[in-house]
């Protein structure tokens, strides 16, 4: 039982340890977001983030910058498509476009 106990715990740990992205990155993908003009404060900017800062942690910084540009196209499609979006800046349209 005490075993199984430890499988289960290292299995937890290295599953978190594994979607945990470096301070580094997290600063590197923030900044690839922002100047990308990504809107901070939407989910679509902490998506951005999160998976620039995966692609950062990998050592694939062009992978990282790509999604700052996928982020920022689909916040553009919004704004410029004839659907209302939920929110003033377009965000909850955006979220839409870049959830997978």
């Amino acid at each position: 039982m005490l075993a199984a106990s430890g499988l289960t715990l290292a299995a937890i740990v290295s599953r978190d340890q594994a979607d945990a992205q470096s301070g580094q990155a997290l600063a590197f993908a923030e900044h690839a977001c922002f100047e990308y003009g990504v809107t901070p404060g939407t989910r679509t900017f902490e998506h951005c983030v999160v998976s620039a800062a995966k692609a950062f942690d990998r050592g694939e910084p062009d992978i990282a910058y790509a999604e700052a540009r996928v982020a920022r196209a689909s916040q553009e499609a919004c704004k410029s498509s004839d659907k209302t979006p939920q929110a003033n800046d377009g965000s909850a349209c955006a979220d839409g476009l870049t959830q997978q």
